[in-house]
């Protein structure tokens, strides 16, 4: 393809003396402004709060205050809490889906804060919610929590279960938990 081209070659490189042109005042003459205070010791650095409000850093310090506030709401708005804490034990709520079943675990751990020792009474309803928000099927379930690890378990058949809600009664406080089957 390039057969019929002249190659040019510079008589010997290596012969030829490095030419090397740097004068520094010169070239920091020619530089903008920051760059010559810079040179000159009159920039300083913004530093405290302030960093926040430098013309430079204003977007992206609202744009971090807005991306923090939207997940704040995002997180109290969302139905889907599978965690609690009631009369001080710390209640979680599972649910996945395995062929045509659904299966429903409720962890119970006694939490670290928790003021008393004494067993308490815990009763469950779980309710299959349909694509449609609709309750598909209910079951009930419970037990005496006395210490340690507990669960209370239960299955659905999968009619396109989509959630699991459950109310839970201890000891006659009441709190609802929702959690998305898992397939």
């Amino acid at each position: 393809m390039f057969e019929d081209k002249e190659e040019f070659v510079a008589d010997n490189e290596s012969d030829k003396p490095l030419v090397f042109r740097y004068n520094r005042e010169e070239r920091i003459a020619k530089a903008p402004q920051i760059v010559q205070d810079y040179y000159n010791g009159k920039l300083r650095p913004v530093r405290g709060i302030k960093i926040f409000f430098t013309k430079q850093n204003r977007y992206i310090f609202f744009a971090l205050i807005f991306f923090i506030g939207a997940t704040w709401i995002y997180t109290g708005l969302n139905r889907t809490r599978a965690g609690t804490t009631l009369e001080g034990i710390n209640f979680e709520l599972t649910a996945f889906s395995y062929e045509e079943e659904v299966y429903v675990s409720l962890q119970m751990k006694r939490s670290k804060k928790a003021k008393s020792k004494a067993p308490v009474s815990v009763k469950a309803d779980f309710f299959a919610i349909d694509p449609n928000n609709q309750i598909g099927d209910k079951r009930n379930g419970q037990l005496v929590y006395e210490d340690g690890e507990q669960y209370i378990r239960t299955k659905f058949t999968d009619y396109d279960i989509i959630r699991v809600d459950v109310i839970l009664n201890a000891d006659g406080s009441e709190k609802e938990l929702s959690a998305m089957v898992k397939r």
